[in-house]
């Protein structure tokens, strides 16, 4: 049996699928939300679901694109965005029929061009080696008791001008990722080629799935928007088994890349960085009760002077007509800890009219708007624009921010 290709997208059921016992288990395994319905009547044949993990799956001969609902073109214009604000438009456009794998790797050959555009990035790094030369300072310690008396040879301690440094390291850890993928189009194939040809002699990470963030300075943050890419590759990767079946892949978690979307743009759209618009995990701890038993974690947190000055949540779903009453709730609940009249609840798509929840028991204001993520990136970051507007006028900070 040659390469069979299923695509599915993001909360649609799709055609009967054959599948064997350790493939389906494989798939299971492999990605989360991730459903199979038996067709009635038939002991192999199923009917897939995925929720809103998105990607490529691959076991033994089939590969499963998980493709999302927007499509793929707004899907690495996030990625790409998320990587870096001020390139994104550097990342490379799709063909028409493009597959998730064709897609990624163009768009993380973009990125790793214009961070090596100079050539790889070299540090000095400290070796001990035994030379029949020296170099560097002579251990004579080590040298005495390893060699008991012979020239050579010579035990010494060095600088290393080396290229194996921690920024190539995650990049060449990408590209052996990328490198097990399948893929139709000979174009990639040699772009991954000459990737992987470009970081000969780097080492890959001791574990992919754990990637340090490197100290950014001035000279190697031309490296940033690739080692941010390479990280999303990289812990989004899977191994995963069933059986005599192994699961690998690329995964993106769709929830959690609009959250970090919207955060970064709305960061570059009010002139403020990660400090006062800080990820969830890492703004300012609070709790909603005086015996902090019940932790808050909004998505959304401007700081100024140590003080909240505003606050709202991202919801990657539709919402047409009445907003659910937990998005509500969580808000609302928000805004308390916080001590602030008003925050908003920022949805991916719907087309339900903005609207203001006022609750007036509370004397609380729960703005709801919608991004049309489908829409070109464009319009998409005028439309998050339009939101930064409403929160700079909603929150009472020095021109400055």
């Amino acid at each position: 049996m040659g390469e069979r290709l299923l695509v599915l997208t993001e909360h649609q059921l799709s055609d009967p699928v054959t599948l064997s016992v350790d493939e389906r288990g494989a798939l299971l395994a492999a990605v989360d939300g991730l459903s199979a319905a038996p067709e009635r009547g038939s002991a192999d044949t199923y009917r897939l679901s995925c929720g809103s993990t998105v990607g490529i799956v691959q076991v033994g001969d089939l590969t499963v694109e998980l493709r999302p609902k927007v499509g793929l073109a707004p899907l690495m214009f996030m990625l790409a965005y998320r990587s870096s604000p001020p390139t994104w438009r550097s990342a490379a456009a799709l063909a028409p029929d493009a597959t998730f794998s064709e897609a990624l790797i163009g768009l993380f050959a973009r990125f790793t061009h214009d961070a090596t555009r100079t050539g790889l990035l070299h540090s000095y790094r400290r070796e001990q080696d035994a030379l029949t030369t020296v170099r560097g300072r002579v251990r004579m310690t080590d040298q005495v008791s390893r060699r008991r008396g012979a020239a050579l040879p010579v035990e010494v301690e060095f600088d290393d001008f080396t290229p194996d440094v921690l920024e190539n390291q995650v990049l060449r850890s990408a590209v052996d990722r990328l490198r097990r993928l399948r893929t139709r189009s000979e174009v990639s194939r040699r772009t991954v080629d000459r990737l992987h040809h470009l970081l000969h002699g780097v080492s890959p990470l001791p574990d992919p799935r754990r990637v340090p963030e490197p100290v950014w300075t001035r000279l190697n943050a031309h490296y940033r928007p690739a080692v941010s890419l390479a990280a999303t590759l990289l812990t989004g990767g899977l191994e995963a088994r069933a059986g005599t079946r192994a699961a690998a892949g690329v995964l993106v978690d769709m929830n959690a890349l609009f959250e970090d979307f919207l955060r970064a743009a709305l960061r570059d759209a009010l002139g403020v960085g990660e400090r006062k618009f800080p990820s969830g995990s890492s703004s300012p701890r609070r709790w909603l009760d005086v015996d902090h038993r019940v932790p808050l974690e909004p998505d959304l947190t401007w700081w100024h002077g140590g003080r909240c000055v505003f606050v709202g949540d991202c919801k990657y779903k539709r919402v047409n007509g009445n907003v659910p009453n937990a998005d509500v709730y969580q808000l609302l609940a928000y805004l308390t800890a916080h001590g602030l009249d008003e925050g908003m609840l920022v949805y991916a798509a719907g087309k339900a009219p903005a609207q203001d929840l006022r609750i007036a028991a509370a004397d609380k204001i729960v703005r709801v708007r919608t991004v049309d993520l489908a829409s070109d990136p464009e319009t998409l970051l005028q439309a998050v624009g339009n939101l930064a507007d409403e929160v700079r006028a909603g929150s009472v900070v020095p021109q400055d921010g």
